[in-house]
């Protein structure tokens, strides 16, 4: 009889024993370790190949927060509860970068091979970017001051001390937004210099501030020098040389616009300043028949260490317009009576006398404006004869008839243009005395 092997008897349900044992080893897998989903929030996409845009001289920006994203793992929980969110990788490959300007986003679990995952999957599938060409683009830092120093002082300038200049890059389309970059200077209330540290401003066309922080900048703020100048009003002190034509004077009427001026410059040295003063060579009065007018920069003659500001609240060029008055002399001729001459010093003995009703011819010069002041009815004149001896050599007097001149009293700006003669009558006093017995 033939020997049958036992390994193949009741095959069929061996087999069907196996299939059971496995399945059963399933089921109880899936009751005690079944599959579940994990989410994981917040994921960063790590980004690589960049340089392939770079290096065209190009840059890009992530659109809609696609940078992040929210992974759902699917995994047995044995496996799920040993994955952490740092565990989770996801990656844009800028290779795979696609004409709308998409990438890929690839996501994968460090710590397990993809078998032990059955599933992966992200809210996003694709990184999305805004590609520009990369711009640059250089300013002159311009000083904005703010504000007003304390009365009595202004600002002498404000000038930065680390640089001028900046640099600007990043997108066409934000760079080109930027018009000028500024730095504020807030000098309220100031009395002193100071140095101060503030952030450039970048300004559009409509002066807003362009803050987009896909621009990077080569400084972020600059030193800036504030000068602060104590001011003064002063005087203009003028004076003048040469003569003016004959017949011509100067009437000494000086008039200057403006009379005052303001000075500025640091408090120690306009303390000591009290005018300025315009040397007489600027004022050359010699031949002159008419008003001398003459324009003259002041800023030519300011101390050391001072400069002009405005000058009574209104902008000034440095320029005074002086005018000395120039007038004819006039001559007249006066006739003064008799009676308004004393006779004085007369020696004992004697008596002197003018002729009742006589007058003496008085000759004037001066500028009309005196010469109208002179009145007959006030004129006094007077006649020494003690010093009119003196003069004649003469030690004792003569009886009879004698020419002698008068000394009056003048106005100021009124000269005598030739001696005023007296005619005196001399007589011994006894002799008077015995004609008027008779």
């Amino acid at each position: 009889m033939k020997k049958t092997n036992k390994l193949w008897n009741n095959l069929g349900l061996k087999i069907m024993a196996v299939i059971f044992s496995i399945l059963l080893w399933l089921v109880a897998v899936n009751i005690n370790d079944p599959v579940e989903r994990k989410v994981f929030r917040d994921v960063r996409v790590e980004t690589r190949n960049t340089n392939l845009l770079t290096d065209e001289n190009k840059l890009y920006k992530v659109l809609d927060d696609t940078d992040t994203v929210t992974v759902t793992v699917r995994a047995s929980r044995s496996v799920l509860e040993n994955i952490n969110v740092s565990d989770i990788t996801a990656t844009a490959d800028f290779s795979e970068l696609s004409f709308t300007n998409t990438v890929p986003i690839r996501l994968s679990v460090n710590k397990y091979i993809d078998k032990q995952i059955e599933d992966i999957s992200g809210s996003v599938d694709s990184m999305k970017l805004e590609v520009e060409d990369k711009k640059e683009k250089q300013f002159v830092i311009e000083i904005v001051q703010t504000g007003e120093p304390a009365d009595g002082f202004i600002v002498g300038k404000v000038t930065t001390t680390d640089g001028n200049a900046m640099k600007i890059s990043g997108p066409e389309s934000v760079v080109e937004k930027v018009k000028k970059a500024v730095v504020e200077a807030d000098v309220s209330d100031l009395t002193d210099s100071i140095n101060i540290t503030e952030k450039i401003r970048l300004l559009d066309a409509q002066g807003k501030e362009v803050t987009d922080s896909s621009i990077t900048r080569s400084v972020n703020t600059s030193k800036v020098s504030i000068t602060i100048l104590e001011t003064k009003t002063v005087p203009v002190s003028l004076s003048a040389t040469g003569e003016p034509a004959a017949g011509y004077v100067a009437t000494g009427e000086v008039s200057c616009a403006p009379e005052t001026v303001t000075i500025a410059g640091k408090s120690s040295v306009v303390k000591d300043i009290s005018e300025i003063v315009i040397p007489a060579d600027e004022l050359d009065l010699t031949g002159a028949t008419a008003d001398v007018t003459r324009l003259i920069d002041v800023r030519n003659y300011l101390p050391e260490g001072t400069t002009l500001t405005n000058t009574n609240g209104e902008e000034f060029n440095g320029k005074v317009a002086v005018t000395v008055k120039i007038e004819p002399l006039v001559d007249i001729t006066r006739e003064v009576a008799a009676s308004r001459i004393q006779i004085q010093n007369v020696p004992e003995g004697y008596t002197v006398t003018l002729d009742e009703g006589s007058r003496v011819s008085l000759r004037l010069r001066g500028l009309q404006v005196n010469l109208d002041q002179v009145n007959v009815d006030n004129l006094a004149g007077s006649i020494d004869i003690a010093a009119w001896m003196q003069k004649t050599d003469q030690t004792e007097l003569a009886e009879g008839s004698a020419e002698a001149e008068v000394t009056f009293t003048l106005p100021p700006g009124v000269t005598q243009t030739a001696p005023a003669k007296a005619r005196l009558n001399i007589q011994k006093a006894a002799e008077a005395e015995g004609e008027g017995g008779e």
